[in-house]
């Protein structure tokens, strides 16, 4: 009689099952892609900061205004 006693990760490591391999790839891949799909969106979004101590529309900005004739 074989008495050998395997760890609790040897017999979960053996026993794995293809198709939740399968899964958890998949599972995987699509947290990835939507992280990298996330991060991307926030990069394409400009960053507007104000200039601390100058009043917003003075710099850079003319305003036209049309005078009635």
């Amino acid at each position: 009689m074989n008495n050998h006693q395997e760890s609790t990760y040897a017999l979960l490591v053996r026993s794995e099952e293809k198709s939740r391999g399968a899964l958890e790839a998949v599972a995987y891949s699509t947290i990835f892609l939507s992280l990298l799909v996330a991060i991307w969106q926030f990069a394409q979004n400009p960053v507007i900061i104000p200039a601390g101590g100058l009043e917003p529309g003075i710099v850079g900005v003319i305003d036209t205004v049309s005078s009635p004739i």
